[in-house]
């Protein structure tokens, strides 16, 4: 499992560090309340932030049935703006990841959303197509 540094920041950003390290660490909890949300389902981790040629996936469960599934984690302030969080940009890369992934495991790999508030409430959004 590797994680980024939070403290290497991009030169551009006017956040200080503790602002960025304040960020790195939520989000290291959003996926910490998505891995206990897909446990207590009966899901497996696989593996964490791992990097493809196209995105990062953030988790990798193997699912009940025996296939994978990559979650995207976002953090979020209020429920109603998720869809704003999901960029087309950004489901190009994941669908790319997604494919890279499905052909490294010759396997069907599902692919959620899962939006966390600081609360620890995960809503996940299955259909990542529209």
């Amino acid at each position: 499992m590797s994680t980024a540094n939070p403290l290497l920041a991009s030169k551009n950003s006017s956040a200080n560090s503790k602002d960025i390290y304040w960020a790195h660490q939520r989000g290291l909890d959003s996926e910490k309340y998505v891995q206990k949300f897909y446990e207590q389902k009966g899901y497996h981790l696989l593996e964490q932030r791992v990097k493809t040629p196209f995105a990062e996936i953030d988790l990798i469960f193997k699912t009940p049935e025996g296939h994978a599934l990559m979650v995207e984690v976002k953090t979020v302030n209020l429920s109603e703006f998720q869809n704003y969080r999901i960029s087309r940009k950004q489901k190009a890369r994941l669908l790319r990841a997604l494919q890279f992934l499905t052909d490294r495991l010759d396997s069907l790999v599902e692919v959620h959303w899962a939006f966390v508030t600081k609360e620890g409430a995960v809503t996940v959004i299955e259909d990542i197509s529209g």
